[in-house]
């Protein structure tokens, strides 16, 4: 049996929120789960190499259905890695990319806390 090893609880989030990767937005996909501490989400990629060349980055968090936009967090990669095939031909890979975040600033924290209290459901 596997003993959770995470010090902060991870929470589902509302189907329409989307993270992007970089600074460009390289990589875009949907948040699975949340905390105070980091994130996951699924990307799509056709390119087999598709996982981050880089350990540490920044993301922007936001929903689709509103105004929800947290920007400029600074994050490192903890894994990268691909789920599954995505389509019959094989050419398009799920990937699922964990991030811990690094220091937010105090407008980030409040932005953070806010989402976790209204766009989320859980915790897991």
């Amino acid at each position: 049996m596997d003993i959770e090893q995470r010090k902060y609880p991870r929470f589902s989030v509302q189907n329409h929120t989307f993270a992007a990767l970089g600074s460009e937005f390289e990589i875009v996909g949907k948040v699975n789960d949340i905390s105070i501490k980091g994130l996951s989400f699924s990307y799509l990629s056709n390119n087999i190499e598709a996982g981050s060349n880089s350990d540490s980055s920044r993301v922007d968090i936001f929903l689709s259905k509103n105004n929800f936009y947290l920007a400029n967090v600074h994050c490192k990669i903890v894994y990268d890695i691909p789920k599954h095939i995505s389509s019959k031909n094989h050419s398009v890979m799920t990937y699922r990319c964990g991030l811990y975040f690094g220091k937010l600033s105090k407008i980030q924290s409040k932005l953070l806390e806010l989402f976790l209290e209204n766009y989320t459901t859980g915790p897991l």
